[in-house]
């Protein structure tokens, strides 16, 4: 038969997978179209050989093991904490700037502590030296544990540092 005459691959090949058609019976008798389908039999066996490997039994845990082994960077976490303090903060302040119920009522507040914080202020002053006046050493002892057993906490909570060679 004539090349020109030939169908188009894609009714070919949409025929072949209905399994009947004009096409099809053009490709048995056109050798070119012929040799188009066994290329393409020879291909599809090829490809269902193909298979994909099936990961290793273990790919989980010793992908968890080494992330468990290389824990994150310090600067990241700092990072992405200071960016959650950023976005809270511009939240609030969107929030603040949008309402003017809560702009108000933050005003009346702040106006509240300016007002009745100098008392409060002095009543706090006037304890401690209260305290410190009947039993000074005492005091200065528990203050001084209590920040000392603060800071310890504090420094077992984040660890180590880094040093200064990885900062």
């Amino acid at each position: 038969m004539n090349p020109h005459l030939c169908p188009d691959l894609e009714v070919l090949f949409t025929e072949l997978e209905a399994g009947e058609g004009p096409a099809l019976d053009h490709a048995a008798e056109c050798a070119a179209c012929a040799a188009v389908l066994e290329e393409h039999r020879l291909m599809e066996q090829d490809l269902y050989r193909l298979a994909d490997p099936l990961p290793p039994p273990t790919l989980v845990a010793s992908v968890m093991a080494r992330v468990s082994a290389e824990p994150v960077p310090r600067r990241h976490e700092l990072w992405s904490g200071l960016a959650i303090l950023l976005t809270s903060m511009l939240g609030g302040l969107g929030y603040l700037v949008m309402s003017d119920q809560a702009l108000g009522r933050l005003g009346t507040g702040l106006a509240s502590v300016l007002v009745q914080g100098r008392p409060f202020v002095e009543g706090v002053l006037s304890g401690a030296n209260a305290l410190w006046t009947t039993a000074g050493l005492t005091v200065a002892c528990s203050l001084a544990f209590l920040l000392l057993t603060s800071l310890y906490g504090l420094k077992r909570l984040v660890g180590t540092g880094p040093s200064p060679s990885e900062a």
